[in-house]
């Protein structure tokens, strides 16, 4: 199951938390323990928090990071060039 959307009139961490707390429920209701990656541009991580040790671990293309970059609430936070600022994808 894949799911985007965005938080771009500004970052609505509120919006970001509800989205992943459903998603979360409705894929353990399928799968038990089921953690979804999260995927936002470089803009929008340079401008969230709760990003410890923000670390590139993949490539970078054109000065952009892509790869694990950290975990947001438990769920791996990666990098996509391709977003555009404020929007967000769970897989």
């Amino acid at each position: 199951m894949m799911r985007k959307f965005s938080i771009v009139s500004r970052l609505d961490l509120e919006k970001l938390n509800n989205i992943i707390r459903n998603f979360k429920d409705q894929m353990s209701n399928e799968n038990s323990c089921y953690e979804p990656i999260i995927l936002m541009s470089p803009d929008t991580l340079r401008d969230m928090p709760n990003l410890p040790d923000e670390k590139c671990v993949g490539i970078s293309t054109n000065n952009y990071c892509t790869g694990m970059i950290g975990k947001y609430y438990g769920s791996k936070v990666f990098s996509d060039p391709t977003l555009k600022y404020g929007e967000v994808e769970l897989r």
